[in-house]
């Protein structure tokens, strides 16, 4: 029970401050937003989907996934946009990973830098030229959209909170089973990491240096852990994308993420 309390505590404040403000604001923005006769998504990753690219990289983790699975996207489309329309929210690289653990602004725009840069590589690694994509979703609001937008938008971030709290319990168990000695090393913080992100980040930060800290912190933001898929997987799932696809397409950009990291903590840190 202390443990599920934990994670529902950790959701509350560090994930819920940074996603239910700008998905409800996001979501408005996309209901009203023109359309444009350039796409920036489509000249890059053959996907015409700037809105969610954009929403994405703005609220994070699952609110690409959740776009995508609220449009008209096929199976294939759905599947190239999840190259690159699923990142963490900036206010959480900040807020949380930067200014509460890192503590370090090279440390916290390396981060930054590397989580996006990843991510557009990525994307171009998956873009496939010859198969085009179009996302599209209602563009039209109406007064009445604005209480069906806040109740639909609590509900998701709620389901978020409610796999965070859990994924979050079931790894706190985890974790108290091994030995003292262990339990408490960079090893066993990175590997919690892997299946729930947030638990893994304040373990990786606590347990080592700057440098390796970032890295190691870039690796599982870009992943994100086997909660954020399984936050992602309950929007895509009705867009019948295969999980493979999806943890393959994370590995790739964690291990680009990791490869960049490296490199940028040696030259500027």
């Amino acid at each position: 029970m202390q443990s599920f309390f934990d994670g529902v505590t950790v959701w509350a404040y560090n994930v819920l401050p940074a996603i239910f403000p700008f998905t409800v604001l996001t979501t408005l923005a996309l209901k009203v937003r023109p359309k444009t006769k350039i796409s920036f998504s489509k000249k890059l990753f053959c996907v015409d989907c700037d809105s969610v690219f954009i929403a994405s990289l703005l609220c994070g983790y699952p609110i690409g996934a959740k776009i995508i699975g609220d449009s008209d996207a096929s199976s294939l489309t759905a599947t190239k946009a999840c190259s690159f329309c699923s990142s963490a929210g900036p206010i959480f690289m900040i807020g949380t990973v930067g200014a509460k653990l890192l503590q370090n602004t090279t440390a916290t725009v390396i981060l930054i830098a590397v989580h996006f840069l990843s991510l557009i590589i990525n994307g171009l690694i998956f873009r496939k030229s010859k198969s085009n994509g179009n996302i599209q979703f209602a563009q039209s609001l109406k007064p009445s959209d604005l209480g069906d937008v806040i109740t639909d938008s609590a509900l998701s971030v709620i389901s978020v909170g409610g796999l965070i709290a859990i994924f979050y319990m079931l790894s706190d168990m985890i974790k108290n089973f091994l030995p003292i000695g262990i339990r408490d090393s960079l090893a066993v913080s990175f590997a919690i990491g892997i299946f729930e992100m947030t638990n893994g980040i304040f373990g990786v930060c606590a347990g080592t240096d700057l440098a390796t800290a970032t890295v190691l912190c870039s690796t599982l933001l870009s992943f994100g852990g086997l909660c954020v898929f399984a936050q992602c997987y309950a929007f895509l799932g009705k867009k019948q994308v295969k999980p493979l696809d999806i943890i393959k397409m994370k590995i790739v950009q964690s291990a680009v993420a990791t490869i960049l990291a490296f490199v940028f903590v040696k030259i500027f840190m």
